[in-house]
């Protein structure tokens, strides 16, 4: 019997320094994919910036004041870009690491407070917003929360291209027992086959679009933080896109109707 015993133990060890060994070459691998992306998307304003210092330079020699202004607005746009991604790149790192301590709030509140932080693109697109009733409490780090509505109705916003005026549902639904939350827009949708790779560190389906691209990947880290998980549903291009998410401990009813 006491052999038996050792012998289970044992394998139970190699079970586990086995786990160990793919987890760290999981986490070493996306540790390569990350500095390349980072290397390679931080490089293209430097690239940006250097250009136009150099063309600064000839047309402050020639004294042309238009080409002058036109080669600083270049200058600070890429600096502006590269602020944003440093920035992105220092609150992805914050997940997981950083981070408040759960509470009891109504899910309303934080919807209703991430659209007040979204005031001004709201009234610039004449966006429409439906929340639907009913949003339940949840038990949760309620700024990431907010963040992640954040940003995905600023994604909701931004990935309906004029002249078309966003119109986007917030809601939740009851699959099998589980309470499953959304933002749902009718903006230009997605193929299907492109729905994991939209939570790909700095990718961009739409090349035109602002940001960084790093905004679905807070999304899903926070998600995921949270014991929960997250998916994009789309019929397809032009036919609008919903992003969906799980949060443990949602109760039945709203904690505090904060308005």
């Amino acid at each position: 019997m006491q052999l038996e015993k050792e012998i289970d133990e044992r394998k139970a060890m190699e079970e586990e320094r086995e786990a160990l060994i793919r987890e760290l070459e999981r986490k070493n691998g996306e540790l390569e994919r990350f500095t390349y992306t980072v290397s390679h998307d931080l490089k293209s304003p430097l690239i940006t910036i250097q250009g136009f210092a150099g063309l600064l330079e000839e047309d402050a020699k020639s004294g042309d004041p238009s080409r002058i202004k036109q080669d600083i607005e270049r200058i600070i746009s890429a600096a502006d870009r590269m602020q944003e991604l440093l920035e992105d790149l220092l609150a992805l790192s914050r997940i997981g690491r950083v981070a408040n301590p759960p509470q009891d709030v109504s899910l309303e509140t934080i919807v209703r407070e991430a659209i007040d932080f979204l005031v001004i693109p709201v009234i610039e697109r004449k966006a429409t917003l439906e929340i639907d009733p009913g949003l339940p409490g949840v038990h949760v780090d309620p700024d990431r929360i907010r963040e992640v509505y954040v940003n995905l109705i600023e994604n909701a916003i931004k990935f309906t291209r004029p002249p078309d005026h966003p119109k986007i549902r917030i809601g939740k639904r009851e699959d099998n027992g589980e309470t499953v939350f959304f933002v749902q827009d009718q903006g230009m949708g997605i193929d299907p086959q492109y729905s994991s790779k939209i939570f790909r560190l700095f990718e961009k389906l739409d090349g035109q679009s602002g940001g960084t691209g790093i905004g679905l990947s807070l999304v899903e880290r926070i998600i995921t933080c949270h014991g929960g998980r997250v998916w994009v549903e789309s019929e397809g291009p032009g036919k609008g896109t919903s992003i969906w998410f799980t949060l443990p401990h949602a109760s039945g009813g709203g904690i505090d109707k904060e308005q």
